[in-house]
């Protein structure tokens, strides 16, 4: 089973993500700051990191890099609400503006690692729809 880290400050979001890939039928670890997701990923490492920009102690860029020191072919998944905070990406990061569309969030993650567990026990069985909780919050924000 394909392992992802996902890191976000806010509960919520990592709620919403950790419940929708493991749906998929990945494995998720979740932390809430990057010093967290180091010291996670090192006691067993990732297939994939999806990490907020915006983070308090370490931002996503920052942890990024640190994490590609010790694994520099990791993929990586970078979420920002305002672009221009992100600045210049580290090579082969995929980025992702808020709100995140899920079905194309899994979309993205089959392609950089695989897909999860057959839904269903088909293999062609359709992805998953967003979860209301996050269409919900993406609606309040907007």
């Amino acid at each position: 089973m394909r392992h992802i880290l996902l890191v976000d400050d806010e509960e919520a979001v990592r709620y919403v993500f950790e419940r929708y890939l493991s749906m998929l039928g990945y494995r998720v670890t979740t932390a809430r700051d990057g010093a967290e997701a180091l010291g996670l990923h090192q006691a067993d490492p990732a297939d994939l990191i999806i990490t907020d920009f915006r983070m308090p102690y370490m931002d996503g860029g920052e942890l990024l890099a640190r994490l590609r020191d010790l694994a520099p072919d990791l993929p990586a998944i970078l979420i920002s609400a305002n672009p221009v905070d992100a600045g210049p990406m580290l090579a082969d990061v995929r980025f992702f503006a808020k709100p995140v569309s899920m079905p194309l969030l899994a979309e993205t993650v089959a392609g950089l690692i695989g897909a999860g567990a057959v839904q269903g026990g088909r293999e062609d069985a359709a992805p998953l729809a967003e979860p209301e909780a996050l269409r919900s919050r993406q609606h309040a924000t907007a």
